[in-house]
């Protein structure tokens, strides 16, 4: 028996047969995370808005009945009142497909593909050579087929005017030697589909283009090793790979020579569950020696901008936490935090000059992603440049420090904020925090607090949850650095 195919389920079958068998037979084990949905609703905003650009447009069977959908777009492609075409649903060979955009054009049809990426990436060229295929063998005469983009460069003017947002790409030539593959994959498919679950090992194909839902299970059905190789740092793609075939699973299965000097020391330290620490030399005590700034930015990020003056995807800072620290050890704590809906960027700036003072060490961990807020609020505000440029001379990365001083094979390879925190001061695991515990709850919660439909009552628990997870950044590099240098602890 022929299984119908969605074009979902050929790109899943594309990354992983025993994604597609798990998605049409098991998909109750599926667990999609936050990231998984916020990517979804990304799509669906930028797929709204390419149709808002063809007000005329007609959007075929809005109930998502596959049957109306393909009557519909047979009326309509024979109507000889040919409109723009939202959702045109075709099926030829046991496949259905719906097209974001169908523009008609002197000689047929031209099939657009709406993503919210910036750049057209390798799987769109293969989605794309799907649907050309399956409408052109459903009796479509297409013309040409593009990729609709994100285009990065162009600048929100305000007033509700996105007519620039968005780039067309021609793909016909990429797409038109895959044209003979596509049939060999849907043929493929129906066959997994139709068959019993594959094995398939877990590798790298679980997280590209995507993280698949179905890792957990997968992963449960092999006995884990008892110290697995994914703790390894910076372990290369084609190193990993040639692990796999070769069967390490576990640390101990690697030839110790073949491990860098940093793998070698989490190697010894997972194995013997020990930690390794070695306090900051005095020339780098030297480096953050003073009143320190202990500083941690929370930014937002709209494919679509709602701030005029603001690019797509253009990370916006709305939140600053800084822990003050003196020679004698005493703290004090300073914070900004903008839920008005305005744009947040001048008075963040303002604030942050402000509360820095003029000298002392500024420390932050992952130095690249504050420096480049700093960098870009100076390039737009040239009036607060100056003050702003002082500040990156005085930046000191902890990140470094850590990475040269400290591991715990708690850490599982990782030198992330969360990653260390726990080891060094366990009552501070940001597990502990409910409502936002990482950078994209803090979006979402910064999101939630703006909309003008959301009740104050639960704009204070937002912003009560926002402040205490950027401050419980910066009390962590306190609580690591006086680790690390042997200082008094709070």
């Amino acid at each position: 028996m022929t299984i119908r195919l969605s074009k979902s389920k050929l790109i899943a079958f594309r990354q992983c047969p025993k994604r597609l068998w798990l998605e049409i037979h098991r998909p109750d084990l599926k667990l999609d995370d936050a990231s998984a949905q916020s990517r979804f609703d990304t799509g669906y905003r930028i797929g709204d808005l390419a149709q808002s650009q063809h007000p005329d447009g007609v959007l075929i069977a809005p109930d998502n009945n596959l049957t109306n959908a393909l009557r519909e777009t047979e009326n309509y492609l024979s109507s000889p009142d040919r409109k723009v075409l939202f959702e045109a649903t075709f099926q030829a060979e046991g496949i259905l497909v719906r097209a974001d955009l169908l523009i008609p054009t002197t000689v047929g049809w031209h099939m657009v593909e709406v993503k919210s990426s910036t750049t057209v990436k390798d799987y769109h060229i293969e989605d794309a050579a799907i649907q050309s295929w399956v409408a052109k063998k459903a009796g479509l005469t297409l013309a040409k087929t593009s990729v609709q983009v994100v285009d990065s460069k162009w600048t929100y003017p305000g007033g509700n005017d996105y007519s620039g947002l968005m780039k067309l790409l021609a793909v016909d030539e990429y797409i038109a030697p895959l044209q003979t593959e596509v049939p060999k994959w849907l043929a493929d498919a129906q066959a997994v589909a139709g068959g019993s679950e594959p094995v398939v090992k877990v590798g790298a194909q679980c997280n590209s283009p995507f993280a698949c839902g179905f890792q957990n299970y997968c992963e449960s059905l092999t006995k884990p090793a008892q110290f697995p190789i994914s703790s390894l740092p910076m372990l290369h793609h084609a190193k990993r790979k040639s692990y796999e075939v070769a069967g390490y699973l576990d640390i101990r299965d690697v030839p110790f020579e073949e491990l860098s000097a940093k793998q070698q020391r989490v190697a010894r330290a997972t194995i013997n569950n020990e930690i390794f620490f070695e306090p900051l030399t005095e020339v780098e005590k030297q480096t953050v020696a003073g009143t320190r700034y202990y500083l941690d930015f929370e930014t937002i990020s709209f494919v679509i901008p709602i701030w005029a003056g603001t690019r797509p995807y253009q990370q916006v800072p709305f939140q600053w936490s800084c822990h003050v620290e003196r020679p004698d050890n005493s703290l004090s704590h300073e914070m900004f935090l903008d839920l008005t809906g305005g744009d947040p960027s001048r008075a963040f700036a303002e604030s942050l000059v402000s509360a820095l003072g003029k000298s002392g060490p500024i420390i932050v961990y992952n130095q690249a992603f504050e420096k480049r807020i700093i960098r870009e609020l100076a390039n737009r505000y040239p009036d607060l440049a100056p003050g702003l440029n002082a500040l990156l001379s005085r930046v000191v990365d902890l990140l470094p420090l850590a990475n040269a001083h400290f591991y715990h094979p708690s850490m599982k390879g990782s030198w992330s904020l969360k990653a260390v925190l726990p080891a060094i001061a366990p009552e501070l695991d940001y597990a502990n925090l409910e409502e936002v515990a990482d950078g994209l709850g803090a979006q979402t919660a910064f999101v939630e607090a703006i909309h003008q439909e959301t009740p104050l009552e639960r704009k204070a628990i937002l912003e009560k949850a926002l402040c205490e997870y950027c401050t419980r950044d910066t009390f962590a590099m306190v609580k690591i650095l006086r680790y690390f240098c042997r200082e008094p602890r709070q």
